[in-house]
């Protein structure tokens, strides 16, 4: 018997899908594709919220329920390769995630009077590109939430070369098309990242294998790991706006010897917690606890 397949899709990039609230920025040969989630009642700030590797907006649904209710406005973006946003292949006028990610947030300020400073979260890959953002010391951004930041590999030249090739592509589109899209397969990695069997029971498995169904993904994400690169851990204490670290105690995906590295490289006064029972994908089951976090680190540095 062979091995079932799925149909790719196209990504229809246009405003209104695939969620009501879905919207799209453009450069030059990229699509943003971006969510915005009004705040609950009087807005007491705006967050800028970065994924991981293979997530898209929908990881951070929990999240966003929690920080709407304290009043804070959410802008959560799909970067290029993930979610709904633009598949990168050879032929395309690469821009670098960074650059677009802060010009994004420039064109959101430029539709307010009087913008209020961002605060930028970043969970996994997402962590690594908010500190990246860090390093850029944007003016317009006045804090940095962590939650289980893993850095991204350092390609070097000769394997930037092999992802680019034409077969990897195609081979991993393979692997996506036969093997990855799949809602029990999508439930086994979240076990493993949550470590909360009760959470992966109820979870829709759809909202992530969705994306993974569109096509040409495969060639966007070798494309995406030809480029891949972290800011240096030196370049870490010369943060100058508030940074708040938390960490799951049963991460399997960041080595010790990483959490125990970047904690020592960031600022002296980051805020640093841990959560014992907790997975990589700390913000999801754990929600509620690492919200709490968030608003009394805005408390504490008077930013709430």
């Amino acid at each position: 018997m062979g091995l079932k397949t799925i149909e790719f899709v196209e990504n229809k990039q246009t405003k209104g899908w695939p969620y009501a609230n879905s919207e799209y920025f453009t450069h030059g040969d990229y699509k943003l594709h971006y969510r915005i989630d009004a705040p609950k009642g009087k807005e007491k700030g705006k967050m800028f919220m970065i994924h991981g590797f293979g997530c898209d907006t929908t990881f951070y649904d929990e999240m966003v329920v929690e920080y709407t209710k304290k009043g804070m406005r959410c802008v959560r973006v799909d970067l290029p390769d993930f979610g709904y946003s633009t598949r990168e292949m050879k032929g395309i006028n690469y821009v670098n995630r960074v650059d677009m990610l802060i010009e994004l947030m420039e064109y959101l300020d430029k539709q307010e009077q009087s913008p209020d400073k961002w605060i930028v979260v970043g969970h996994s890959m997402g962590g690594s590109v908010t500190l990246d953002i860090a390093d850029r010391a944007p003016a317009n951004v006045k804090a940095y939430m962590l939650y289980a930041p893993m850095f991204m590999y350092n390609v070097p030249p000769i394997m930037s070369k092999l992802f680019m090739m034409k077969w990897m592509g195609a081979m991993m589109d393979t692997a996506l098309k036969y093997v990855m899209p799949y809602d029990a397969l999508v439930k086994v990695v979240l076990l493993i990242a949550t470590m909360s069997p009760r959470y992966i029971a109820n979870y829709d498995a759809s909202k992530a294998a969705n994306p993974l169904k569109l096509k040409d993904t495969g060639k966007g994400l070798c494309y995406m790991s030809a480029k891949a690169s972290h800011p240096a851990y030196e370049d870490m204490n010369k943060i100058d706006k508030p940074v708040l670290l938390v960490w799951g105690g049963l991460d399997l995906f960041v080595p010790k010897s990483k959490v125990n590295k970047l904690s020592e490289s960031l600022p002296s006064n980051t805020e640093i917690h841990t959560i014992p029972l907790a997975g990589h994908c700390v913000v999801q089951n754990f929600a509620k606890k690492c919200s709490k976090y968030g608003i009394d680190f805005l408390k504490g540095n008077n930013l709430y």
